[in-house]
């Protein structure tokens, strides 16, 4: 199913994934009759200006980067406002699908991929932002290819109040000053690269905890990761990519390929193995069995990715994410944790829903209008969908995209049935939900945040007591400097 998208020159063949941000399509490239990954991007983006400037300019720009680890972009344009880019496709999918199964020396070999890559892409002076298992995809041959770049920095563009929660990074795997909104270089992918880096070594991501505001705020605050025992010998790449101050990290990509290549030389077994890596490839490419790259896809989660409604808290955290993401969403979501932890507990390779993405209302559409075709009972039994989902999934869903959010399902249903009191109780969990976030924000001295989360919980109920005692905090707050 193809949502009778029809973009000049290309041929949908079929819907490869879908999110917040994007669809991405199987499609055929008439004029070199060759398949490619067709990404379109969700309405919601394409009516915003700056988006679209910045897209076209960015991914101009991205497509001349040429790199054996980094995704070929074969054309990008815009077609009776609708934005596209069209991909190399690889069938082979993403990291995100086979970190449950991979060795440390295949974990390794990942990790130098991408190194490689970034080296590169930093050289041009471009930065990623949004390294994660999902942005990496796999040729048939087995190496390693990072998706996206320069739509980050294009989303980055996007305010945060016209995206409502879709900001740029992935909490699980941001690096500090991304986390805290600061500038950024090249030094913070590598960061990320270390989150995923860990991740695939101890089964499990850096730090876990219940909401994703408090995993940004870990990213700053925690110490580095430690991997199992077993794996001690490989501390010393975590610790050069993920530590706290940028100046104490592996300075390039290619500085971090080096450090791995000492380990590993200097552990026998790890070098033979990696050896072993290397030859299967060489024997692959060899075969003709070499395919072109590969597309982040999108997750309906966020995309897994959490696309969840990632907050942009502008100057302070980016938290509430859902992230990112670039609608590139892998197809599955983690559960949220309970416990915050940063050492080796048991390996927890498996990355499950926690909760099925309700399904949108108006299909690649997010015009409000499409509530009014909507009767009351759905209107209520969508807005307690949304809102199931969006508490176990922080936040998505709860007033991000147009029309389909519990908020507006909600406030649809108490315009025709104003003393409807299943409604009005959703709307007080929401404003609820963004009060905690708002209190913790301002706790933090995270006002860009706290004002974000405060103006979203009352959106959902202006007259919110806590809510509004937490404006007057903060313009309190502000004023003492």
């Amino acid at each position: 199913m193809t949502d009778n998208v029809q973009i000049p020159g290309y041929r949908l063949l079929r819907t490869l994934g879908e999110g917040g941000m994007a669809t991405v399509y199987l499609a055929m490239q008439e004029s070199l009759d060759r398949e490619v990954a067709l990404k379109v991007m969700s309405p919601v983006l394409a009516a915003n200006a700056t988006f679209c400037e910045q897209f076209m300019k960015e991914g101009r720009i991205t497509a001349k980067l040429t790199h054996p680890h980094l995704m070929t972009v074969h054309d990008i344009g815009s077609d009776r406002g609708v934005y596209y880019l069209a991909s190399e496709y690889l069938p082979a999918g993403t990291l995100r699908e086979r970190m449950d199964r991979l060795s440390p020396s295949e974990s390794l070999e990942i990790a130098r991929d991408i190194a490689s890559g970034l080296a590169y892409a930093h050289e041009k002076g471009f930065v990623h932002r949004d390294v994660k298992p999902g942005n990496i995809m796999f040729r048939s041959n087995g190496t390693a290819v990072l998706a996206d770049f320069g739509i980050a920095k294009a989303m980055k563009s996007v305010s945060a109040a016209t995206m409502a929660g879709n900001a740029i990074g992935t909490p699980d795997y941001m690096s500090p000053e991304q986390a805290q909104a600061s500038p950024v270089d090249g030094r913070s992918d590598l960061y990320s690269l270390g989150a995923v880096l860990y991740e695939c070594l101890a089964g499990q991501k850096p730090y876990r905890a219940p909401d994703a505001y408090a995993v940004a705020l870990m990213h700053v605050t925690e110490p580095v990761p430690r991997l199992p025992e077993k794996l001690a010998w490989l501390q010393p790449l975590i610790d050069g990519l993920m530590a706290k101050n940028p100046e104490q990290r592996f300075a390039t990509g290619e500085a971090f390929i080096a450090a791995c290549d000492r380990l590993v030389q200097a552990n026998p077994q790890a070098a033979a193995s990696a050896q072993e890596q290397r030859s299967a490839r060489r024997r692959a490419v060899s075969a003709g069995s070499s395919s072109a790259t590969a597309i982040s896809q999108p997750v309906p989660r966020i995309t897994r990715a959490r696309v969840l409604r990632l907050t942009a808290i502008g100057a302070g955290v980016i938290v509430l994410v859902g992230i990112g993401w670039l609608g590139w969403r892998s197809m599955q979501r983690p559960p949220a944790e309970q416990a915050v932890g940063t050492t080796a507990a048991a390996p927890e390779r498996s990355d499950t829903s926690s909760a099925p993405s309700p399904p949108p209302i108006t299909g690649d559409s997010a015009a409000k209008g499409a509530l009014e075709k909507l009767d009351l009972p759905t209107l209520l039994a969508r807005g307690d969908e949304y809102l199931a989902y969006g508490q176990k999934n922080y936040g998505e869903k709860l007033d991000f995209p147009a029309g389909e959010n519990a908020i507006d399902m909600y406030q649809e249903a108490l315009r025709r049935d104003p003393g409807n009191a299943r409604a009005a109780k959703g709307l007080e969990q929401i404003a609820g939900f963004f009060e905690q976030a708002a209190t913790g924000a301002l706790r933090n001295g995270l006002y860009t945040a706290t004002d974000e989360f405060i103006g979203k919980g009352l959106r959902a109920d202006p007259k919110n007591a806590a809510l509004l005692k937490l404006k007057a905090d903060l313009a309190k707050a502000e004023q003492n400097g």
